[in-house]
């Protein structure tokens, strides 16, 4: 095969990246053979948890992506063999030469072209953002169905976000009204005053480390049917820092529609975490905003809006030495539509409340679900 459409989606809303391999069999892009169904590739289809190497999963970072027949193609991807790795844009089409040795052999396959870092990710969320006005948090998101409200779960990187929806799921458990809209992007969109939420990935990257027992505990009650790899064992794959990488799904406590919308009385609640081993857990409390003024509230949604768009770090993809980056004009063409979006969102018209959090992961495993009450009450939700 040397064509195909991918469709990928947030909520219902999607975009299609049509794919073009001149010299190379598109198999061959995602570890397959010729002839081999590209939906069964271990980027497109559901992760396995017990293989940490499978966190590069293209569902650990967005909600779905299908090859389709039939497509209006938002972008263009067109992929040649050549010794000299290159990548160049031109309009919506995107010019991507590629050696043997990187693409059998890649620095870092989650930034291959549909590795849950690559490149059909951050020209997905540019994508999302020019066709459907959707602003894409590096969060997770969250919905209580009950009080009709959203949680943008946002921070910076490690910031322990998974940390707080595991609180969240621990709490409420999987048969409520208390829902996970995403496990890694929120995504939002604000378009004529309405403010909508969709649902995103329902498979999350979990960090287990050695020594933990309380949270290899938390694990197994929330996810009873994955087998999870043991972080105190022999693994295929260990992080700098010790910990083993697993994706696990969130099917049984995912969210029963598509989006959630201000037009049936949805607002917004930012949760700001900072975890870390080093810190103390206080309590729960709320930012208030001065008057006129966003207390650095603004720059600092953006900027994790942009995390994932090269804002923090640059898009580059396949190996970084191969100096194949998605240049930052193109990644920024929508920054004024994000700015204004995320502005709108702190409106009190749709914004709740913002929370700040600070704890230490080992509070949080020790007693599972306990600090989400003091979220609860001083949000005054049941």
């Amino acid at each position: 095969m040397n064509e195909a459409i991918f469709r990928v989606f947030a909520g219902d809303r999607y975009i299609d990246i049509q794919t073009i391999s001149e010299s190379l069999p598109l198999e061959r892009l995602f570890e397959l053979e010729e002839g081999d169904r590209l939906e069964d590739s271990v980027f497109l289809r559901a992760p396995r948890s017990a293989v940490p190497s499978e966190i590069r999963s293209f569902l650990t970072a967005m909600k779905d992506i299908r090859v389709v027949t039939q497509g209006t193609p938002d972008a263009r991807v067109e992929v040649l063999l050549g010794e000299e790795p290159a990548l160049q844009v031109e309009g919506d089409r995107i010019r991507l030469t590629l050696s043997g040795e990187l693409i059998d052999r890649p620095r870092d396959r989650r930034r291959t072209l549909a590795g849950n870092l690559g490149l059909f990710y951050s020209l997905s969320l540019f994508l999302l953002e020019k066709k459907h006005g959707i602003v894409s948090y590096h969060s997770s998101a969250l919905v209580d169905e009950k009080n009709r409200v959203v949680y943008i779960n946002g921070g910076e990187a490690s910031s322990g976000k998974s940390v707080i929806m595991l609180e969240y799921m621990a709490h409420y458990g999987a048969d409520s009204d208390y829902r996970v809209l995403s496990t890694e992007m929120g995504h939002l969109s604000i378009l004529e005053g309405e403010l909508t939420a969709y649902s995103g990935a329902a498979f999350d990257n979990v960090s287990l480390f050695p020594g933990e027992p309380e949270k290899a505990e938390l694990m197994g009650r929330l996810f009873p049917h994955d087998e999870m790899p043991d972080p105190d064992g022999e693994v295929e794959v260990r992080g700098t820092d010790g910990s083993v990488k697993t994706a696990v799904s969130v099917r049984e406590f995912y969210a029963r529609r598509d989006s959630y919308c201000s037009r049936d009385g949805y607002r917004l609640v930012y949760l700001m975490p900072t975890i870390h081993p080093r810190y103390k857990t206080v309590d729960p409390a709320l930012q208030r905003l001065p008057q006129g003024s966003y207390d650095g509230l603004l720059s600092s949604l953006i900027g994790v809006a942009r995390q994932k768009l090269g804002q923090k770090q640059p898009s580059w993809i396949y190996d970084e030495r191969a100096a194949l980056f998605l240049p930052a004009w193109y990644l920024g063409a929508e920054q004024s539509m994000e700015g204004r979006t995320i502005e709108q969102s702190l409106s009190e018209q749709h914004l709740l409340a913002v929370v700040r959090i600070r704890g230490n992961p080992k509070d949080f495993n020790a007693e599972p679900g306990s600090y989400w009450s003091k979220i609860a009450r001083l949000l005054e939700l049941d």
